[in-house]
């Protein structure tokens, strides 16, 4: 049998790959020193998502801000990073090396402040090395915007409208969902509504680990998000819930990308069975540093294994019980 492609569309985006770094534990251009040493790794990738960029620089949150859980990892990092000025400025060269289609998750703290970030980042790509900007309404760890957007389908779509109006067509535009919902295709609808291109989901799941010694909350923050193993049939749901209630993803005209609690190639090929056209990895990269190479052969192997010529033909294939 002729080798399966396992190449994707985000929109206009091609990939040679559905595997994407998921934001936030990927890093930027300081992290990338070892990777641009693996090209197997870079041969797996199908894009690079960046660590969360803000307008101005963020120091971030106190100490503690990562504790290991029993299945997981608790973190409340509260997107340090060094403003878009010094990303655009030194970052974004270094990332055009990676050769891969690059990603940019956004934060901010008000509209505004995510249209004037959207705003800056366009005006200042002039090599046009921004494949995409993801938008980051979901962050649990910090006290303005982040999951507070989220979960408020409005405003979730007066921040798409705004970036995408700042963007236009020359860069796709993703919506990071927030799992600390009721329903997680209110702000998907919003998002749509507001003019994604494409969704991801999930971001981590709201939590606190507590220091039975002294009584005291482990993280600086005191509470922050879980991601790992114990949040992946969340993901799934989430995933699952879009494709088969929202007619655009259901269409695939807003492709999903599933993140969660991936570590190996069932659990990417669970959530792409779901309705993922993408999936993003994180936290297994920490234990892992091949998970990228592994999953991508492990998908090969499956689809020749059940004659699947093409990934796509998997995305949203789950069989309902009558």
């Amino acid at each position: 049998m002729v080798e399966p492609s396992i190449e994707v569309k985000i929109k206009n985006l091609h990939m040679k790959s559905p595997l994407v770094t998921a934001s936030g534990t990927s890093g930027s251009s300081d992290e990338m020193n070892n990777l641009k040493k693996r090209d197997d790794i870079l041969q797996s990738l199908g894009a690079f998502v960046t660590k969360g960029v803000t307008l101005i620089p963020r120091k971030g949150n106190p100490d503690y801000r990562i504790i290991e859980t029993r299945t997981g990892l608790l973190n409340s990092i509260g997107l340090q990073n060094s403003g878009a000025k010094i990303f655009v400025r030194k970052e974004l060269r270094v990332l055009n090396n990676l050769n891969l289609p690059i990603i940019v998750n956004i934060s901010a703290n008000s509209i505004d402040g995510f249209r004037k970030l959207a705003g800056y980042l366009e005006k200042n790509d002039e090599a046009r090395i921004i494949s995409g900007i993801e938008i980051n309404v979901s962050c649990p760890n910090i006290k303005k915007g982040g999951m507070a957007f989220g979960t408020e389908p409005k405003l979730v779509e007066r921040i798409v409208k705004n970036v995408k109006k700042e963007v236009g067509g020359s860069m796709l535009v993703i919506t990071k969902l927030t799992p600390n919902v009721a329903d997680i295709t209110l702000p998907a609808k919003a998002a749509i509504a507001g003019g994604t291109d494409a969704l991801s989901m999930i971001n981590t799941v709201r939590g606190m680990a507590i220091n039975i010694e002294n009584h005291e909350p482990f993280l600086g923050n005191v509470h922050g998000g879980l991601s790992g193993p114990a949040i992946k049939p969340v993901g799934v749901f989430s995933v699952y819930q879009c494709y088969r209630y929202i007619p655009e993803c259901r269409r695939k005209k807003v492709p999903i990308i599933g993140i969660g609690g991936i570590t190996n190639w069932r659990d990417a090929i669970e959530y792409i069975i779901a309705g993922a056209t993408a999936i993003a990895v994180g936290t297994a990269w920490f234990i892992n540093p091949s998970v990228f190479i592994d999953i991508a052969r492990g998908i090969k192997e499956f689809c020749v294994k059940n004659n699947i010529r093409d990934i796509k033909e998997l995305v949203g294939s789950i069989k309902m019980r009558r």
